[in-house]
């Protein structure tokens, strides 16, 4: 595989900048994420998707492009509804409009990204909607507060992103809905013992990670699986021995934003104790400046064949999928069906009657 190809990285702006552009052709990467400063129009996103696309692919990856990743759940995490001009409803609000809410509202997220060209969507969330910890970062992301709505929810909403084409990656296990405080700024601790834990936060996970085709590992420290120890989950060898062992995930596993202030130390060093823990995959968000020290340093933890077969796979799964072309027509039309979504979406549903009343 090549140097970069455990990575996956963010762009500076709408375009490649001529740094990027050389950067990446000498290292090409797994893929990149793109974000809101990246999305200017639909016609711009499919240009930049497709000058991405046509990056030297990685060697040893039988000619196989990077892969193309979004951050698209809905609600307070859409980067595509405003290109559609529609605004996705959120996990929750989907979750309790019912099943079929949450199919509908995946199926046209994933269509309108698939149109533009993305292969990959960090979605859903199986985080557990805690009141009052999970809400710091979390409100409206989760499905439910019960294992059971979550797994419900999710696998629906899985379902409905598959029907798209996406690839699907859940997270952010072992679960971040008792998180206090936001990862992006500070380390959340998650005070709970091992035992409660699996039986709820890791249940949703156990459930339906064998069915996406990633599973991200968030920045929480989970004492209650350290021996008291405050290890975030993503540089965690005993978290990813969760993952891999009771919950029995054999797919491709992500690191969170290794850029989130959560992480002590270098984006060199916190790659490297990702990569070592057992992320198969880096995510570095923003900072271009570090890409070559990391690239550098998890190059030199050496190979892994059965990582290299897991990656492998994935660009198998994400090639065989089918990529409709984007036109001008059906993008309108879709955005036409989004907003007739989300005006149904926003009024009251009628209660269903119960067909055993009398």
């Amino acid at each position: 595989m090549a140097s970069a190809d455990r990575f996956v990285f963010g762009l500076g702006g709408p375009e490649l900048s001529p740094a990027e552009r050389a950067f990446f052709a000498a290292h090409p990467p797994l893929g990149f994420l793109l974000f809101k400063r990246n999305l200017q129009s639909p016609s711009q996103v499919v240009e930049l998707l497709e000058a991405l696309r046509g990056i030297a692919p990685a060697a040893g990856a039988a000619g196989a492009p990077p892969l193309l990743f979004v951050d698209q759940e809905g609600g307070t995490v859409d980067r595509i509804g405003p290109l559609l001009g529609a605004k996705f409803a959120s996990a929750a609000a989907c979750s309790e409009a019912g099943t079929d809410r949450v199919h509908e509202n995946a199926y046209l997220m994933g269509r309108a990204a698939r149109l533009l060209g993305f292969d990959v969507d960090f979605a859903p969330c199986l985080d557990l909607g805690q009141p009052g910890a999970g809400a710091v970062v979390l409100e409206g992301r989760c499905f439910g507060f019960h294992a059971e709505d979550v797994v419900i929810g999710g696998m629906v909403f899985l379902h409905g992103l598959a029907r798209a084409g996406l690839a699907t990656c859940v997270k952010h296990f072992p679960g971040l809905g008792r998180g206090a405080v936001d990862s992006h700024a500070k380390l959340p601790v998650v005070d709970a013992h091992d035992v409660d834990l699996m039986v709820t936060d890791v249940a949703p996970f156990a459930k339906l990670a064998r069915g996406a085709d990633g599973v991200m590992v968030g920045h929480a420290a989970y004492p209650g699986f350290e021996d008291g120890a405050i290890v975030p989950a993503s540089c965690s060898p005993r978290i990813h021995a969760i993952l891999r062992g009771p919950v029995r995930f054999d797919g491709v596993v992500y690191s969170d934003d290794l850029e989130m202030s959560a992480l002590e130390g270098t984006l060199p060093e916190r790659a490297a104790r990702a990569a070592e823990a057992g992320c198969d995959v880096l995510i570095l968000s923003k900072t271009f400046e570090a890409y070559e020290e990391a690239v550098a340093r998890v190059k030199a933890l050496g190979a892994d064949p059965a990582r290299d077969a897991r990656l492998t796979a994935l660009r198998r799964r994400v090639a065989g999928a089918p990529r409709p072309r984007f036109t001008e027509e059906a993008w309108t039309k879709l955005g036409e069906e989004a907003r007739a979504f989300a005006d149904l979406m926003s009024k009251p549903r009628e209660k269903r009657k119960d067909p055993f009343a009398f």
